[in-house]
This record gives structure tokens, sequence and C-alpha cells, in this order.
């Protein structure tokens, strides 16, 4: 067995980890169409820490989601960056929170008609009031401070509260104007007078600086590689032990 485990050795390739976040943002582990912090934080750890791994490639698929799990995706790819080059290919979509693990990126590829940008926040809140009354439900709270007490779906939203969400909502979209400003070497005004939630082409996206080249997930492996200087190399799918990869190919030779 130690004259097989030489063998492999002497046969192992540089690698180039290819990291698939497809679906919706949320908290969480993730899974094939949703993307949580847990499998892909463990998989950017899994590929900087793999000494055969000469550089990473975030494939990202995503309308966006939750803007904490994606500054926490966003905080994993700044640690990464700093031992190994991380490039971004973008596939149909990649906007809201899909742009935002994507902006700190070394390189970022987009296709011509890749949706993406939608730099923006936007916060939900269920209010049944209304309904409430309609149905005859009477709500009262009692309280013995104007903050004591949480929000109430059977209540008229307090205009304190509706400030206080306000605020935060301004917060995270500062937050994101600012990495989006430093991954792109941009000032915060030129980002915001681009975000606002709008959404753009790849194409649209180049112009802007929001890109960096126009080309598919094969050109993106192959500047990967270039930035990770390896011209002979074999590319891994990641997260590899979590679920099947949506590629066909777990590894193919180059």
């Amino acid at each position: 067995s130690s004259a097989a485990s030489d063998v492999y050795k002497r046969q192992k390739k540089d690698i180039i980890a290819v990291i698939y976040a497809q679906g919706e943002i949320r908290g969480g582990e993730g899974e094939v169409n949703i993307i949580g912090e847990g499998s892909i934080k463990r998989s950017l750890k899994a590929a900087r820490e793999d000494k055969n791994v000469k550089s990473i490639v975030l494939r990202i698929d995503s309308p966006g989601g939750s803007a904490l799990t994606s500054e926490l995706i966003w905080r994993e790819i700044e640690l990464t960056k700093k031992i190994k080059p991380v490039v971004v290919s973008m596939g149909n979509v990649a906007a809201s929170g899909g742009y935002y693990i994507a902006c700190n990126a070394n390189t970022i590829f987009a296709e011509k008609s890749t949706i993406t940008g939608s730099i923006g926040v936007f916060g939900m809140l269920p209010n049944m009031s209304t309904f409430a009354k309609n149905i005859g439900i009477n709500a009262e709270q009692v309280k013995t401070h104007e903050n004591a007490s949480g929000y109430s779906l059977f209540e008229p939203i307090d205009e304190n509260f509706k400030k206080i969400t306000l605020e935060s909502i301004e917060t995270i979209y500062g937050t994101f104007l600012k990495r989006v400003a430093e991954g792109r070497k941009m000032t915060t005004a030129q980002v915001d007078s681009i975000a606002q939630g709008r959404v753009w082409t790849g194409t649209d996206a180049l112009k802007l600086g929001l890109v960096d080249k126009i080309g598919g997930l094969e050109d993106a492996i192959k500047h990967a590689a270039t930035l990770g200087k390896t011209k002979s190399y074999q590319v891994e799918n990641y997260p590899c032990l979590l679920y099947t990869s949506p590629s066909p190919r777990d590894r193919q030779k180059s």
C-alpha cells in the first residue's frame, strides 16, 4: 500500500477548485439549490488549506437572499484570497446577495446575458392589523417603556419601530456599498450611482466596472490557473462531500 500511495503522490497534479454557489442565499448549511454559509465556508476553507489547490473559482448562480449569510461568505472569501486567488464565474444570475459574495474576488467573469447588480437592500414586515380588525380580533399592548414590547402582527406599525427598522436597512445598504467599493476599487458614491437596486446585464456591468471580463466557466478556470501559476492541473468540484456536484464531470483533465 505504501508503494501505491507513492504512485498516487507522484501523479497528484495541481488543482483548480470550483465551488458551486447556486440558488437563494439563506442561513445555515445550504444544499444543492440553496446557498448556506455552512457548506460554502467549509469548501473555501478546505480549498485554501489544500496545498495542491492553486486557485479557486466560485461559480455563482443566485438572485440573492440573506444579508447576514452574504456577509459571512464575503468574509470567508476575504480570508481565502489572502492565501490563494479567487475568481468568480457568474451564471444566469448573480444579483443582490449573489453580487455581494462576488464583489471582493480577484477577477469577476460574467456572461453577456448574466443578470447582475441589484445592489440594494429591502426588509419586509408582515402586518395583519386590518385583517384582524375586519374579523373582530382586538389586540392591545401594555408596556413600561416605549421600546419594551416587540413587534405585533395585529397592531399598526409603531412609528418608532418603523424608524429603527429603516435605520437598520440603511446600515446594511451602507455596508453593501462599502464592500463593493473596496472590492471594485471605486468610491461609495460611484457605487451608489449604479446601485439602488438596479439590475444590469453582464455587458453593461463590464462597462460600469462591476465585472472584469465576459466569459464562461471554462474561461474563468483558465484565468484562475494563470493566477495560480499552473499549466498542468485538474478541476475539482466543491462542495464535494455534501451533495452531488451539478457538473457531470467531477474531475476533468486539462
